[in-house]
């Protein structure tokens, strides 16, 4: 499998980027750690299939809600999943890593590549809080085989818990910790009561909080029209940069600027379709080739720019695009989950929540994935105006980790 290259999109300009800017990387006598594919391969091999799975299943999700805002973490998503592929057997295992884009790896590998991701990742920049915790709650009781939990512990560092699912307080201790690890950005997973056949929770919570490199100067915010695609406005807070350097690059279908936090090891990437083209567009174009591509014409150019501010709350089962990506085995009757327990399982929910609010300071992120598992029986400086429907992608710039993707069709949603 091809390895992802290692990207350090501000490479080039540095030096104009440590004369703007003092706390720049550049000026920092104790560099921020790297990756090298080399001494993890799997990491990066397991990117790209995170990357690829992470595309598809946004354009299936593009389908369903053409015109609504989507949001989600392939990351999350990726994790959650592939913890409970280490309890799935036969053809279930088989269609499962298929979706995720792993059939070129062995579980081993996956579960390697993740371990150097939940690792490294977190420790990339100091200046950008990342946080990822995995967890497995089962009912107390169940005979869930040890080696699948040895598995996720080791390789997902999980918490695992047993639990009196049928006690009022089970629903409670399971929401805090994903209330914990998300910063109290989303307070719940589980709305009602627990149903009797739910004999497992596999968890992922992912956090993310960056402060831009350039911040916006809140005095520069103004009111400003926001175009629908349909044609109508509405009104929304419009973060203004004056004329600055930036990473950019445009062809046919959109323009594209790339907004750095911290360090610059992360970043934030918004693709902005030009006048006649779509985000569906856009979105339809999304593959591991192109996005290859894309982050590496970046170059700096000096533009106007402005955004909204916008937060977002975004809530989804996965049920249905994951079975148009091809695992639907895993959600019926014929699922072979016998390395959780020699019992008849099948993953009952795929449910995603996520938030983020992007304001003058910064950007502050997270979602959860659960994966329930039941018992069955333009001037002259170009100008780069988000005032109308956009993507947006947060990423890892060295291994090119896609960590979220969205897209704001209205920011008053």
């Amino acid at each position: 499998m091809k390895k992802p290259i290692l990207f350090f999109l501000l490479a080039a300009p540095l030096l104009f980027v440590a004369s703007c800017d003092s706390n720049s990387a550049n000026d920092n006598p104790n560099p921020h750690p790297t990756i090298d594919c080399t001494e993890n391969p799997e990491a990066c091999d397991l990117t790209l299939s995170n990357n690829t799975f992470g595309f598809k299943l946004f354009q299936e999700l593009q389908k369903e809600e053409a015109d609504m805002n989507i949001f989600i973490s392939p990351m999350s998503v990726a994790t959650a999943l592939s913890m409970t592929v280490n309890g799935a057997d036969g053809q279930t295992r088989a269609d499962m890593m298929a979706t995720l884009e792993q059939n070129g790896l062995t579980i081993e590998q996956a579960n390697a590549g993740f371990q150097q991701l939940l690792t490294l990742l977190p420790a990339l920049d100091p200046a950008v809080q990342l946080q990822l915790a995995n967890s497995i709650w089962y009912r107390q009781g169940f005979p869930v085989r040890q080696e699948f939990l040895n598995v996720n512990q080791e390789f997902y560092d999980s918490e695992v818990a047993a639990l009196d699912f049928a006690a009022p307080a089970a629903k409670d201790i399971i929401n805090g910790w994903v209330k914990d690890n998300t910063n109290n950005l989303i307070e719940s997973i589980i709305s009602g009561e627990i149903e009797p056949d739910v004999v497992m929770y596999l968890i992922n919570a992912i956090y993310f909080k960056g402060a831009w490199l350039h911040e916006f100067d809140p005095e520069d915010t103004y009111t400003d029209n926001f175009r629908l695609e349909d044609g109508s406005t509405t009104e929304v807070d419009m973060m203004n940069m004056g004329q600055t350097f930036f990473p950019y690059f445009a062809n046919e279908t959109f323009q594209a600027i790339d907004l750095a936090y911290g360090d610059s090891v992360f970043s934030m990437s918004i693709l902005l379709p030009n006048p006649g083209h779509t985000v569906d567009e856009v979105i339809g174009q999304l593959n591991t080739d192109n996005w290859e591509q894309w982050t590496q014409s970046f170059e700096y150019s000096e533009l106007f720019f402005s955004m909204p501010k916008f937060e977002m709350k975004y809530e989804k089962s996965l049920i249905k695009p994951l079975t148009n990506l091809g695992m639907g085995i895993a959600f019926g009757p014929g699922a072979d989950f016998t390395n959780i327990a020699e019992a008849d399982l099948m993953i009952d929910e795929v449910l995603h929540k996520s938030f983020i609010e992007v304001n003058e300071e910064g950007t502050e992120a997270a979602a959860v994935t659960a994966v329930v598992i039941v018992e069955t029986s333009v001037p002259l400086i170009p100008a780069f105006k988000a005032d109308h429907p956009f993507v947006f992608i947060i990423r890892e710039n060295q291994t090119n980790s896609v960590l979220f993707i969205g897209k704001m069709m209205n920011p008053n949603e």
